[in-house]
């Protein structure tokens, strides 16, 4: 796959650009792997973001799949318009994925899934919680960076465990599917990565309504971590109301924001409110 891409680039008069992130996926099994776990979504459309040349696009389509590609790369944004420009199933987008809504793009049953650079995935990921955190049987399947998809697996009391881990498991359930070395991809990067899924919970405690105020209940919990969770939200609930949910709750007085899990903040949050 590699002499592929490397033919394919040196065609188009161009090379894998720093800038976007680039690093192309050139491991067949581990593509294969991708393209099976976005099948068994059992969805209508795929929203890929950062498609490349296009090596997952091509499988997916040839599953009969509709699929909406954001490039913002306009040189392969162009390969893309003009491989695919006799297929009715595919929509390429020219454009920066942290300028436009995902849930506006396209109406239709979709899995979302992005090989994502390194140096925006976090945003990008805010981004689909903050979008899709109330939209029924939603998924991502989303590649990052080793280090950051272990941050989002991490443990209660862990060094990692923080306000944005709690936040993606508040609403979304987390799944780990793969492992991948540096050699999977061209150029290889310093780091490895890892795919995981997402999907939307369906017993979510925290109505529409309340997801920005629950959001900025989780950031002030964790805002300095080394004091306790109730001098923490002291700075935007009253003390008793803290206090009495504790006190429901069999929380000690002493406890900090990393001691909670995910179950126990919502269960903190609704009855701080109450």
């Amino acid at each position: 796959m590699a002499k592929n891409i490397k033919k394919i680039l040196a065609v188009l008069e161009t090379g894998p650009q720093k800038k976007f992130g680039q690093n192309f996926l050139v491991n067949e099994k581990k593509t294969n792997f991708i393209v099976n776990e976005i099948i068994l979504c059992n969805k209508k459309s795929v929203v890929e973001i950062g498609p490349g040349l296009g090596s997952i696009t091509e499988k997916i389509i040839d599953k009969d799949l509709k699929v909406v590609c954001i490039e913002k790369d306009k040189i392969l944004s162009k390969y893309l318009q003009n491989k695919y420009c006799t297929s009715s199933n595919i929509k390429i987008i020219n454009e920066d994925i942290l300028r436009i809504s995902i849930k506006k793009i396209i109406d239709a049953d979709k899995v979302i899934f992005g090989n994502l650079p390194y140096n925006i995935a976090s945003k990008i990921l805010s981004n689909f919680i903050d979008e899709f955190h109330n939209v029924e049987n939603s998924i991502g399947i989303f590649m990052f960076q080793k280090e950051v998809a272990d941050k989002i697996m991490s443990k209660v009391g862990s060094k990692s465990y923080n306000a944005f881990v709690v936040k993606i498991r508040s609403f979304f359930n987390v799944e780990k599917l793969l492992d991948l070395n540096e050699s999977d991809f061209w150029p290889q990067p310093k780091i490895k990565s890892t795919l995981i899924k997402l999907v939307v919970r369906d017993n979510q405690r925290i109505p529409a309504k309340e997801f920005k105020e629950f959001s900025d209940f989780i950031f002030n919990s964790f805002r300095i971590r080394r004091k306790t969770l109730i001098n923490n939200l002291l700075n935007i609930y009253p003390k008793n109301a803290i206090l009495k949910s504790f006190y429901l709750m069999n929380l000690k007085e002493s406890s900090r924001a990393q001691d909670l899990s995910v179950q126990e903040f919502t269960e903190l949050f609704t009855n701080i409110r109450n």
